[in-house]
C-alpha cells in the first residue's frame, strides 16, 4: 500500500498513468489511458459486508412486538 498524496501526478512514477484505489492507495492498472481513482474489488467488497452489517443490525430484535 502507498499513501494517498492527493496529487495523480505523484502516482505516475514510470510516466505511465495508474488506476489507483481510493480506499488503499493500491495499484488497480498500471498502463491506463489516464490517471484515475477507483476502488479495488477486496475494498469494494469490504464496504459491502459493512453495508450489510449496518442494515442487519436493526433488523434482528426478536424482543420487540409486533404491535
Amino acid at each position: 500500500m502507498t499513501p494517498d498524496t492527493g496529487d495523480m501526478e505523484s502516482q505516475k512514477g514510470d510516466g505511465r498513468a495508474k488506476v489507483v484505489c481510493a480506499w488503499c492507495g493500491g495499484v488497480i492498472r498500471s498502463a491506463a489511458p489516464k490517471a484515475a481513482k477507483r476502488m479495488c474489488q477486496p475494498c469494494f467488497a469490504r464496504m459491502m459486508r459493512e453495508h450489510g452489517r449496518a442494515h442487519l443490525q436493526g433488523a434482528g430484535r426478536s424482543y420487540a412486538s409486533e404491535r
